[in-house]
């Protein structure tokens, strides 16, 4: 019996990976739709470096992290080489004290190591197109609209007027979700904040052994990568409510229609303090770039892989919650298992449309609310008043 075919909106993590496991239970008629080509501009996973970890008070990400990083640690699968040992410090203050002690206890077991993000979708995306998968970007990519006869899916129209019908649509489609669906109440685009630092050639020796310093409540500072570049990310997110095109919704604000806006002046005073604390004669170094990289949340931070509960023959394979990546080696075989009816109970009742509940004892590891990047300031042409600024793709195997 021929398997069905399959349309994939999105080429981030989760499109990526869900197509290339498709093409491995032989799947032949599978299309990634994306405005951009691979690595997505709009993906979170566009990054330098993301770090990769199992240390989840829940089991069942921590099985899924400890999976990952089989395939990650594995010499002879697609990623080899992209996964660098570090060390890891965890810092928190009275806010989240409780669960850093938690978090402590899980991790001391399970670990933290860091892998290039940006070049290991690429990877995987080439690999999933050696198999067959059929990419397609630009105007021919960009997915506008959804097909529906009746209450079902059938495609999707791209912005360059194209239809592309499928047996089965999934929406990859991360912060662009509640642009296609009614997804206001389940995911709320949000944005953490990256700036980079480059080092002086004599600085690289230097600092090429620093841990991953986490702080739940300030940032992340990263090891340098082979380039000298020093990742810095906070942990106080952006929404985008007011400057988008959907009522009610957060959506992302793209790099690709804004390549030059960048971190809020706001933030990159609290990052400036945090590497203050941390690496004084780093603190005040110019940044060479900065990046607003979104991501949809999920009110309760899991992941959202099952049927869309408002039509038929649309499925959804998004809301990474800031924690995503990591899973990128494994991720899409569940998809591809929730797809054909076999994803485990377990599993279906942690992913499922929760229509916006969230759980009573919910605890966010990030106390701060975000704020509303209109609300923020400095963010407008950031990336043009610098020296130069970093392209966020890669060609590089």
């Amino acid at each position: 019996m021929a398997k069905p075919s399959v349309l994939i909106v999105g080429g981030g993590v989760f499109g990526t990976s869900t197509a290339y496991h498709l093409s491995l239970r032989g799947y032949t008629d599978v299309t990634v739709l994306d405005r951009f080509d691979v690595p997505s501009k709009d993906s979170a996973a566009t990054d330098l470096n993301k770090v990769v970890r199992a240390d989840y008070p829940n089991p069942l990400y921590t099985k899924l992290g400890l999976e990952a990083m089989d395939v990650w640690k594995n010499p002879h699968s697609i990623f080899s080489g992209m996964y660098r040992e570090s060390g890891w410090i965890m810092g928190a203050h009275d806010m989240t004290r409780g669960w850093l002690e938690s978090a402590r206890n899980v991790a001391e077991a399970a670990g933290r190591k860091g892998v290039p993000s940006g070049q290991a979708v690429l990877r995987m995306a080439n690999a999933a197109r050696s198999n067959g998968v059929k990419y397609s970007c630009g105007d021919a990519g960009y997915v506008r609209k959804l097909i529906y006869e009746g209450n079902t899916c059938r495609g999707v129209i791209t912005a360059d007027g194209s239809e592309h019908f499928a047996d089965l649509v999934v929406l990859a489609s991360g912060s662009n979700t509640a642009t296609l669906v009614e997804a206001k109440k389940e995911s709320e685009a949000q944005s953490s904040v990256i700036c980079v630092i480059k080092l002086e050639p004599h600085e690289v020796e230097k600092y090429k052994d620093i841990p991953i310093v986490d702080d739940f409540e300030q940032g992340i500072i990263f090891p340098p990568d082979e380039d000298g570049l020093i990742k810095l990310c906070s942990c106080r997110t952006v929404t985008n409510y007011q400057n988008n095109r959907v009522l009610g919704a957060s959506i992302l604000h793209s790099l690709g229609d804004y390549p030059d806006d960048g971190c809020p002046k706001e933030i990159e005073d609290e990052l400036r303090q945090f590497v203050r604390e941390m690496i004084p004669e780093l603190a005040d170094r110019p940044f060479i770039s900065t990046k607003l990289c979104w991501d949809a949340l999920a009110g309760d931070l899991n992941f959202r892989i099952c049927p869309y509960p408002e039509s038929k023959n649309l499925f959804v394979a998004t809301m990474g919650s800031n924690h995503g990546f990591k899973f990128l080696p494994v991720i899409g075989k569940y998809v591809v298992d929730m797809l054909e009816g076999k994803l485990g109970k377990d599993w279906a009742d942690l992913w499922k449309w929760k229509f916006g509940k969230v759980p009573d004892d919910f605890q966010d590891p990030h106390p701060y609310p975000p704020r509303d990047l209109a609300e923020l300031t400095g963010w407008k042409s950031r990336n043009a008043l610098g020296n130069g600024k970093l392209p966020w793709t890669w060609s590089r195997l």
